[in-house]
């Protein structure tokens, strides 16, 4: 992790001399000055969003940044799409905790599903698997090739460094609103179990369970004292 990442910063009060009344409150009101400012500080969260072009994830993502937002006509993202929401979400000691997430979406340009192996938009996705926070890998239920390309692109995150043990993975099947269905729920569970990840089935078009992925990876990455 780089090293001004803040997502692990923790607020305490400093410690009091007891025996110096004069300085007491001075030294609590600058405790509580700098404990203000560092919770106004929004901390940033890195989530990409990898899968097949045309299985919904720049659709996903601008329904949970503008919530009735949704794109009928569809518009192929080639190399990397980026977006932004800022979050406040209640701490353990009941102050809020603000958060700014940055979306990065990648898909590739050749339409077969699977990360092609051109090397120019193999390169350019190399450059964002670094320092990821969340990893949301997504298919298509009506479309069986999307899902068995999740393992290629599994494959190709963890080769630059993206691992379970410093990102949140999940697993989403998009679409659970459109038919005929060809992927059923277990097998998603199942592949979202192999790779130790969580497992959601939404529909970004009515909005249905959007918000529960991103609630799940907030609390996942700022478990640390921050969320409740």
């Amino acid at each position: 992790m780089s090293k001004d990442r803040q997502k692990h910063r923790k607020c305490h009060p400093k410690q009091i001399d007891n025996d110096n009344s004069s300085s007491k409150t001075n030294d609590k009101s600058t405790a509580d000055l700098n404990e203000a400012k560092s919770i106004a500080e929004p901390i940033r969260i890195k989530v990409l969003t990898l899968g097949s072009i045309r299985v919904g994830k720049s659709c996903f993502v601008k329904k949970y940044c503008e919530k009735n937002r949704f794109e009928s006509s569809y518009v192929p993202t080639i190399g990397v799409d980026y977006g932004v929401k800022h979050v406040t979400r209640d701490m353990v000691n009941t102050s809020s905790l603000s958060i700014k997430i940055d979306f990065f979406d990648l898909s590739d340009h050749d339409g077969v599903g699977s990360p092609s192996g051109d090397p120019n938009y193999r390169d350019v996705r190399n450059e964002f698997y670094e320092d990821v926070d969340g990893l949301i890998l997504m298919y298509d239920v009506t479309d069986k090739p999307s899902f068995e390309a999740l393992r290629s692109w599994l494959i190709e995150a963890r080769e630059f460094g993206v691992s379970s043990s410093n990102t949140t993975l999940t697993v989403v099947g998009n679409k659970i609103d459109q038919c005929p269905r060809v992927v059923t729920e277990q097998e998603g569970t199942a592949f979202a179990a192999e790779n130790s990840a969580a497992y959601f089935e939404t529909s970004a078009k009515s909005g249905l369970s959007v918000d529960e992925v991103f609630d799940y990876m907030l609390r996942e990455t700022c478990k640390n004292g921050y969320y409740k």
